[in-house]
């Protein structure tokens, strides 16, 4: 994965993401997005989208995906691991937004508030 690629050089943001899963073609589905971080002094923000089909949804609710904030870490890590192991009908992305562009934005003349680049980057 490109994580440690973004850990060397956090200047810029990093889009990583899953294949498509083939049913996820032709089946209407579902999407969930949370996002976690610290902000420009402590670190990235970090987004995240994992999408199933609609016929799939109890799946995910017997995984016990809920909001990273109500999990431990090794529950997230669980949960990373099977959602990789079921990629035949489960996709994800992650949208890491650079602190050091956080901050940029922040102190534009015209000024880009963290609401706006939360907004415009869980639309993608």
């Amino acid at each position: 994965m490109e994580l440690e690629e973004f850990e060397r050089d956090n200047s810029q943001n990093r889009l990583l993401s899953s294949p498509v899963p083939e049913i996820c073609r032709t089946e209407d589905c579902c999407l969930g997005i949370d996002e976690a971080g610290r902000g420009p002094v402590l670190g990235p923000m970090v987004y995240g989208i994992c999408y199933c089909p609609v016929a799939r949804k109890k799946d995910l609710q017997d995984l016990k995906v809920a909001d990273s904030k109500t999990l431990s870490e090794a529950e997230r890590e669980r949960l990373f691991e099977k959602l990789n192991s079921t990629s035949d009908y489960i996709g994800w992305a992650l949208h890491i937004l650079s602190p050091n562009i956080i901050s940029t934005s922040m102190q534009q003349r015209a000024k880009y508030n963290l609401n706006a680049l939360s907004h415009d980057t869980a639309i993608g």
